[in-house]
C-alpha cells in the first residue's frame, strides 16, 4: 500500500529546487517502461507459446472432465427414471383394475399383491378422505394417513397426474421410502390415488451397475435436500455409501477426507421427479500437472522479467538522462512564457516530444499576443460605446421637458443599444445581417409574426458601427409607429425594404395607420432618425410626414455600413 507524507512548504520549495535523483527517476517510468518492453518483446514469444500450451491442455483437461462429471449425472438420473417411468407404467395398470370399479376391494389386493411379488413394492389406494382402502402390506394399519406419508397422494388428487414423492421414513417398517402415486380415474372424476411404496435402498443397485471411475461420487437428493441413494465408486464400481448424511448431503460428503480437495461438480435435476442428482471428482489427478507446468513457467518468466528491467534501467540511465532534462527545461521555460527551442537529441521520439513544445511555445506567445490586441480592440469598442452613450444621454435631456420623459428616453435608447450589442456579441462583434437587426430590432413591436412588417432586401453584412446606428434609428421609428402611426391599429402595417448598389438605401413606410399630421416640435427620436443617423453614417435623410403614414429614407455610401 502507497503511503502519501506531506511535507512543509519550505521543504517542498526547497525539494524542488535540488532534485534529487529519485526524483529524476520518477520522472523516467514511461521512458524505461517502453524499453522493458521491448526487451521483453525479444523473449515473450516463447514464454506466450508455453503459456498458451498449458492454458490450452488445462482447458481441455477441465472441459473434459466437467463433461464427464455432467454426462454421468444425467446418465445416473435417467437411469433412476427409467426404474421410476416403471413404477408409474405399473400402478396405471393397476388403477385400471376392473376390480376397483366392482368395490371388491379385497380382490383388487390378491391381484395387485400377486403383481407386486418381484418388485419389492407395496401398494395403497386412498379416497379423497386420505383413508387407505387397500392395503398390500398385510397386517394392521392405520386407515389414515397425514403428513409426508400422503404428500404424493394430495399432489395427485390436485393435479391429476402421476407424482413421485420425497424420501421418508415409514412409519410401519422404519425404512426409507417413496411413493409413486397415479390417479385412479373413471370418466373426469379421480375417485382414487393408487400409490406404490418402496424402499429408497433398492434405487442404490442401479447406480452401483455404472462403472464409474474410482474416487468418483454420487448423491441423489429429493426435492426436499433428503438423500435417497449414495454412492463411492472404488475398484472400478459404484458401492452404496451409508456414511452420508440423511438431510442435505452433497456428492463430497461421499468422499470422506478426499473432499477437502478442490472438486469438479455436476448437477442434473430429474423432470419426472425433481430429484437431483450430483456427481463430484476430486481435481487434483488432472490438476497437479498442470500446477507443477504453471510454477516452471512462473519461475523462468520472473527470471526474465528482471533481467529485462535490470537491462532497461541500465541503458535508461545512459541514453535518456541528458535528453529528458532538456525536455524538462524547455517545458519550464514554456511555463515561464520563455521562448522554448527544440532540444537536438538521436531519440527520434523525444525529438518529436521536443518540436511539439517548440511549436507549442511559438502558439502560446501568439495567442497571448492576440489576447492582447483583443483587450484593444474592446477597449477600444467600449470607449466608442460610453462616447455614443453619453452623446444619447446629452441629448436626451436637452429634448426631454422633465426628468421621466428623460428616464424613458434613455432606457428605451440603451434597450436598442443593447439589442444591438446582443446580436454583434453573438457574432464576435465583427457583423450582423440587416435581416437579423431589423427582426432584433422590432420584435418588441410584434416582428416575429411577420403581419404588420413586410420586409425585403439582400443579404447585407452591416459593421458594428452601422448596426448600432441603423438599430437606434429603426426603434425609434417603430416607437413612434406603435404611439402614433400604423402600428397603433390592427390594420396598419409597416413596409420595410433596402438595398445596396452604388449606395446604400434604406426606407420606412407605414401604410394602414391614422392620419398622419406634421409634430409641431421635433423631439429626441426625431433627432435621432434624422440629424444622428445621418451624421453618424455620412448620408442623406428624408422624412416626410405623408397623410397616408410616416416616410423615412435614408441613403449613405456602402463603406460607412459594410463590414471592411
Amino acid at each position: 500500500m502507497r503511503r502519501k507524507v506531506e511535507t512543509a512548504p519550505a521543504e517542498r520549495t526547497a525539494s524542488s529546487q535540488r532534485p534529487s535523483s529519485f526524483a529524476r527517476l520518477r520522472r523516467r517510468p514511461p521512458l524505461i517502461a517502453h524499453l522493458s518492453a521491448f526487451a521483453l518483446m525479444i523473449m515473450i514469444p516463447a514464454l506466450l507459446f508455453s503459456a498458451f500450451l498449458i492454458v490450452r491442455f488445462s482447458q481441455q483437461q477441465g472441459e473434459i472432465a466437467s463433461a464427464q462429471v455432467k454426462d454421468t449425472a444425467e446418465i445416473l438420473s435417467d437411469t433412476i427414471d427409467r426404474e421410476l417411468s416403471t413404477m408409474i407404467t405399473m400402478a396405471r395398470v393397476l388403477a385400471s383394475s376392473p376390480a376397483i370399479d366392482g368395490g371388491d376391494m379385497t380382490d383388487f389386493v390378491e391381484r395387485t399383491t400377486s403383481a407386486l411379488a418381484m418388485s419389492n413394492a407395496d401398494a395403497l389406494l386412498i379416497d379423497p378422505a386420505l383413508r387407505i382402502v387397500a392395503d398390500t402390506r398385510g397386517g394392521e394399519s392405520d386407515p389414515a394417513v397425514t403428513g409426508k406419508d400422503v404428500a404424493a397422494e394430495e399432489a395427485v388428487f390436485r393435479t391429476r397426474a402421476p407424482f413421485v414423492s420425497d424420501v421418508f421414513r415409514s412409519g410401519q417398517s422404519g425404512d426409507f421410502v417413496f411413493h409413486v402415486a397415479v390417479p385412479v380415474t373413471r370418466g373426469d372424476r379421480v375417485l382414487y390415488v393408487l400409490s406404490l411404496t418402496r424402499p429408497a435402498r433398492d434405487l442404490g443397485s442401479f447406480v452401483a451397475d455404472r462403472n464409474l471411475p474410482d474416487t468418483w461420487s454420487a448423491v441423489v437428493t429429493d426435492r426436499s435436500g433428503h438423500r435417497v441413494v449414495a454412492a463411492l465408486a472404488t475398484g472400478g464400481r459404484a458401492r452404496q455409501s451409508g456414511a452420508v448424511a440423511f438431510d442435505n448431503p452433497s456428492a463430497d460428503h461421499a468422499l470422506g477426507e478426499m473432499a477437502a480437495q478442490p472438486l469438479i461438480e455436476a448437477n442434473y435435476t430429474s423432470a419426472l421427479s425433481g430429484w437431483t442428482t450430483s456427481v463430484a471428482v476430486p481435481d487434483a489427478v488432472i490438476g497437479q500437472p498442470i500446477m507443477r507446468s504453471w510454477s516452471l513457467l512462473a519461475i523462468v518468466c520472473l527470471a526474465l522479467i528482471a533481467f529485462s528491467v535490470a537491462m532497461a534501467m541500465f541503458f535508461g540511465r545512459r541514453l535518456l538522462l541528458a535528453p529528458i532534462h532538456s525536455l524538462a527545461k524547455q517545458a519550464d521555460a514554456i511555463g515561464k512564457g520563455r521562448p522554448a527551442h527544440p532540444v537536438a537529441t538521436r531519440i527520434a521520439e523525444i525529438g518529436d516530444v521536443s518540436r511539439v513544445l517548440a511549436q507549442a511555445s511559438r502558439e502560446r506567445r501568439e495567442a497571448e499576443d492576440q489576447s492582447r490586441f483583443l483587450m484593444r480592440e474592446m477597449t477600444h469598442r467600449a470607449k466608442n460605446q460610453y462616447a455614443l452613450i453619453a452623446a444619447i444621454a446629452r441629448r436626451a435631456a436637452k429634448e426631454s421637458a422633465n426628468t421621466g420623459e428623460f428616464l424613458d428616453t434613455l432606457s428605451e435608447a440603451l434597450s436598442s443599444l443593447a439589442r444591438s450589442a446582443d446580436l454583434l456579441a453573438g457574432r464576435g462583434w465583427e457583423s450582423v445581417t440587416m435581416s437579423d437587426l431589423v427582426l432584433a430590432q422590432l420584435k418588441a413591436f410584434g416582428a416575429a409574426d411577420a403581419e404588420q412588417f413586410e420586409t425585403s432586401g439582400p443579404e447585407v453584412q452591416l459593421n458594428p458601427t452601422a448596426a448600432q446606428t441603423l438599430g437606434l434609428a429603426l426603434h425609434e421609428l417603430a416607437t413612434n409607429a406603435a404611439k402614433y402611426g400604423a402600428l397603433s391599429v390592427p390594420d396598419g402595417y409597416v413596409r420595410i425594404e433596402w438595398s445596396l448598389d452604388d449606395r446604400f438605401a434604406l426606407s420606412w413606410r407605414e401604410i394602414g395607420g391614422p392620419p398622419v399630421k406634421v409634430p409641431k416640435r421635433s423631439g429626441f427620436g426625431s433627432l435621432v432618425v434624422q440629424k444622428m443617423t445621418a451624421r453618424g453614417l455620412n448620408g442623406e435623410v428624408d422624412m416626410t410626414f405623408a397623410p397616408t403614414g410616416v416616410e423615412w429614407r435614408l441613403r449613405c455610401p456602402p463603406e460607412t455600413v459594410l463590414v471592411h
